[in-house]
């Protein structure tokens, strides 16, 4: 979910938060997330989810900050 080189059709958002890791109890996880021109806060935060989810985090979307990267 990193991504250093974006073309200008590219909507790019950097995220942060605060999430639980089964067996580890807190962590702060961040990262970047791309879409295509169009791309809304509402599904990067979906799939933001998502990727967390996959990868055995458990948090809420509320707890995610998105800011334009």
């Amino acid at each position: 979910m990193t991504s250093t080189n974006t073309a200008s059709h590219v909507v790019a958002y950097a995220w942060h938060a605060w999430v639980t890791v089964p067996g580890q109890g807190r962590a702060f996880a961040s990262g970047t997330v791309t879409g295509p021109h169009g791309y809304c806060r509402a599904r990067a935060l979906r799939d933001i989810g998502a990727w967390l989810g996959a990868n055995g985090c458990k948090g809420r979307l509320a707890d995610i900050a998105l800011l334009p990267a």
